[in-house]
């Protein structure tokens, strides 16, 4: 060190008389020592050096080598030799380390030196439940506007001063000339031609001095509302005055008004009187040159909502409301949020029509792009007044393309031998719809109409063949013919006899007969019966032959055919002829006089029960042939093909254009009382609306600042043995404990703890790992299904509630029995349908919905 040497401090150590008369000498004594310091000098005068050195050795910065040994084990012998820690801090810091034992930021400095690793303490006893020890606060707010501004009076002296009032005014925070405004008596200055801003000094200089006793106003775009923090605030027209707590922006703002007004937590024990809503409140702070500041700012009274009182008739959604007089700073703005639509909201079935199942769809018609879907709730199945069963076949002609005419079998049903004689009725596969009958319910699942002036049209009851489904309605056959008038003296079985179709219709096929009367003969429903067979039958009074004229018995029946004769339905026994059978049961009549001769046969082997391809509403005439000559008066029509002749009246839920509520725009500010509302100039005008003034102070109703007494609080637990106890602390590191455990007992470790350690490894993810989640929920109650069925009823459920809860909608996929479909429609809370047939029946399942 070049201060150690000798011979550069000679000139300073000797006197000054000696170093003025005698100046050879000094230069002697310079040179001597300057010998005394080279290499040869060194050991002559080691002594001297190490004499000059003493008062380097007790700087650990300067011995650290020489005495590396014995400060480590005079002063940290508990601690590793390889420390990451530069040594001489290692050192010179060991004594605070020891003295803050215990302390959190000893065990960080800690494991800062020897592992070079950030540690976290954990207090197990910061989660721990302590019964009636939650925090809980009532927060007393006053609302203000944003527009906070500082005010100063002006002397009108030219002279620039850091006093306020002349040219310069201090402003109350750090900001550009771009986030403020200034107003001189309330005329608004311009930048650079008026005034300039000098940000880092928080001061607007005018370049003329405002008049004396002229009003500076700085409106800050963006003010520090922390500022006033721990500040006293006084209304100026209520006298009232309180201590700010804590300034912050408001986070909720119930979409009242722009930007975000602020909210100022007061200390309720330093209120004093009752602020007012719209008056002016008053600050001050003091800058750093001591000079006060004063601010000004606006209760925010704002309008909270508007209560419809009537909402009239023929109004749209974005209707502007205007809101009148209540004396506001900035007047609030308000429209029309929703409006009730008057949609069609429920079915009438004012006609049943016939041939429908539950769940048949229902569409609107003729009012395209609007649209109304609804869907068949209930139906009269017992078959009373119209059919309760269609046969139809399953088979497709697909399935027999290529069996050629030569062949040992064509696919016909194992019950039948082909032969020249087999009838392709015989071979086709039968399939009954059942459950079918009248539209006796119908509801709304949807509707965007808002006219009960449209038609419905219902899809009739679905069947499936192949893989393909289709409507019962496609056959038009014949399935209701109601009775008009009664008439008299008519019998059971009488024929209905079809007139020739109306131009342009090709219906065939269809046939019915009378199938019940009153005691006086007058009809009291007709049956729709199968096509008749060539020929009529002659039958006895508890008979069981069939004696015919013109029949072709041998090649129109087989035995096991059902016939039906005079409304009685048989099946055959026996083909002794063309003209002769026998049936299972004989044949019965009440009246032993009704004529039994030349009665048609239907039989139901040989056509579709009601005919095919007549057209709605445009059907033949009826008459009625009766066995009784005297029979008279009846009239009967035919009203409804198969999946048909349904009738529905739409019906709307409230006025169309019916205000329902009415919105802010914005929610205006600093109102006195309260204004009026006007909605005259749209819609009816009829329409009329209050509202409600929110007050600029409130008090909460209270809150838990800390879960500490919470029994539901995820991270309480109750206190237990060892852990969960007041004198625990874990350390988390990722370094192992075994490489720590020693160290940190004998060195920082308090007395009477236990320590639990936590090894915080962090791990290296791919990112080219992708996961993919599936989740499932149950709805509740139970479904079945049916083989070939697209529908699942449900018990107990309640699937439209699923719907609007978003847990089961249109294009969800669902599972039940291990079975996965995708949900077509939602029928009701018991029934909805999905896009393709169930393969099994099931029954009391769990319906799975899979997202």
């Amino acid at each position: 060190m070049s201060d150690s040497k000798t011979s550069i401090l000679i000139n300073r150590q000797v006197p000054e008389y000696i170093r003025e008369e005698y100046p050879t000498f000094i230069t002697f004594l310079e040179a001597y020592y300057e010998y005394l310091e080279t290499k040869q000098g060194t050991q002559i005068n080691d002594s001297t050096k190490r004499a000059k050195e003493i008062r380097d050795i007790s700087d650990v910065d300067e011995s650290i080598d020489d005495f590396e040994t014995n400060f480590y084990n005079t002063y940290a012998h508990l601690l590793p030799n390889d420390v990451a820690v530069d040594k001489e801090f290692l050192i010179k810091t060991v004594l605070p380390l020891y003295l803050a034992k215990g302390n959190e930021k000893s065990f960080k400095l800690l494991f800062r030196m020897i592992f070079n690793d950030e540690i976290a303490i954990n207090l197990p006893k910061n989660n721990i439940l302590r019964p009636s020890d939650g925090k809980w606060t009532i927060d007393n707010i006053l609302k203000i506007e944003t527009d906070i501004r500082s005010v100063y009076t002006a002397n009108g002296n030219n002279t620039t001063s850091i006093v306020t009032g002349n040219t310069t005014f201090i402003l109350a925070e750090e900001v550009g000339f771009e986030d403020l405004s200034v107003y001189v008596d309330d005329v608004l200055k311009t930048h650079a031609t008026d005034y300039y801003v000098r940000k880092e000094s928080r001061k607007v200089i005018f370049n003329t001095a405002p008049a004396v006793n002229s009003v500076v106003k700085v409106v800050y775009a963006n003010f520090d509302i922390t500022s006033l923090n721990n500040r006293k605030i006084t209304g100026s027209s209520s006298g009232a005055t309180a201590i700010i707590e804590v300034g912050t922006p408001r986070i909720i703002t119930d979409g009242l008004v722009a930007g975000l007004p602020f909210e100022l937590f007061i200390n309720n024990k330093t209120l004093n009187g009752s602020f007012l809503n719209g008056e002016t409140i008053t600050s001050d702070i003091i800058d750093s040159n001591d000079i006060k500041i004063n601010l000004v700012a606006d209760t925010s009274s704002t309008l909270t909502k508007i209560n419809v009182i009537d909402g009239g008739s023929s109004y749209n959604v974005g209707d502007v409301v205007s809101i009148i007089g209540g004396g506001p700073s900035s007047i609030a703005t308000a429209v029309v949020e929703s409006i009730s639509a008057g949609t069609i909201n429920t079915l009438t079935v004012k006609y049943g029509g016939a041939g429908f199942n539950i769940a048949s769809i229902i569409t609107s018609t003729g009012i395209a792009p609007l649209l109304t879907t609804g869907a068949v709730d209930a139906v009269n199945s017992t078959g009373n007044t119209v059919p309760n069963f269609y046969s139809v076949t399953s088979d497709i002609i697909s399935t027999y393309a290529n069996t050629v005419l030569n062949v040992a079998d064509y696919g016909f049903l194992s019950t039948i031998s082909e032969n020249t004689n087999t009838r392709i009725v015989d071979a086709l596969t039968s399939l009954n719809v059942t459950s079918i009958g009248a539209m006796t319910n119908a509801i709304v699942l949807f509707s965007n109409v808002t006219s009960n002036i449209t038609s419905f049209d219902s899809e009739g009851a679905i069947y499936s063949a192949g893989t393909n489904f289709y409507d019962i309605k496609s056959f038009k056959s014949v399935a209701r013919i109601d009775v008009t008038t009664g008439g008299l003296g008519y019998k059971i079985g009488d024929e209905i006899v079809f007139g020739s179709n109306p131009a342009s219709t090709y219906g065939f096929g269809a046939a019915a007969a009378v199938k019940t009367i009153a005691a006086n003969g007058a009809i009291t429903m007709v049956q729709i019966q199968p096509g008749r067979l060539t020929g009529t039958a002659n039958i006895g009074n508890n008979s069981i032959s069939i004696i015919g004229t013109g029949t072709n018995f041998t090649s129109d029946l087989i035995v096991g055919d059902k016939i039906v004769i005079r409304s009685q339905e048989r099946y055959v026994n026996a083909i002794t002829s063309g003209t002769t059978a026998n049936v299972n049961v004989a044949f019965t009549f009440t009246d032993a006089s009704a004529n039994s001769n030349n009665c048609p046969i239907g039989s139901f082997s040989q056509s579709i029960l009601g005919g095919v391809n007549y057209t709605q509403n445009n059907f033949p005439s009826l008459t009625i042939s009766s066995a009784n000559a005297n029979a008279t008066g009846a009239v009967v029509t035919m009203t409804s093909l198969i999946g048909d002749g349904e009738q529905l009246q739409a019906n709307t839920s409230g006025i169309a254009g019916q205000i329902l509520t009415i919105k802010f725009t914005s929610g205006g500010a600093g109102y006195l009382f309260i204004p009026s509302v006007d909605i005259t100039a749209y819609g009816s005008g009829t329409a009329t609306a209050n509202v409600e003034i929110g007050s600029s102070y409130t008090t909460s109703a209270g809150r838990w600042t800390t879960s500490d007494s919470i029994l539901s609080s995820s991270e309480r637990k109750l206190q237990g043995r060892n852990y969960y106890v007041d004198y625990s602390y874990v350390t988390s590191s990722v370094t192992e404990f075994r490489k720590y455990k020693k160290l940190l007992k004998d060195l920082l470790h308090p007395a009477g703890f236990i320590n639990f350690a936590d090894l915080n490894k962090t791990a290296n993810l791919s990112t080219n790992v992708s996961v993919s989640t599936v989740k499932t929920t149950t709805i509740s109650g139970t479904v079945n299904t049916t083989a070939s069925s697209i529908y699942v009823t449900g018990t107990n459920t309640k699937f439209n509630i699923a719907n609007t809860l978003t847990i089961l909608t249109v294009g969800s996929n669902i599972a039940v029995n291990g079975i996965i479909r995708t949900v077509n429609s939602i029928i009701s809370n018991t029934n909805i349908s999905v896009s393709a047939a169930f393969t099994t029946n099931s029954n009391t399942q769990t319906l799975i919905v899979i997202t």
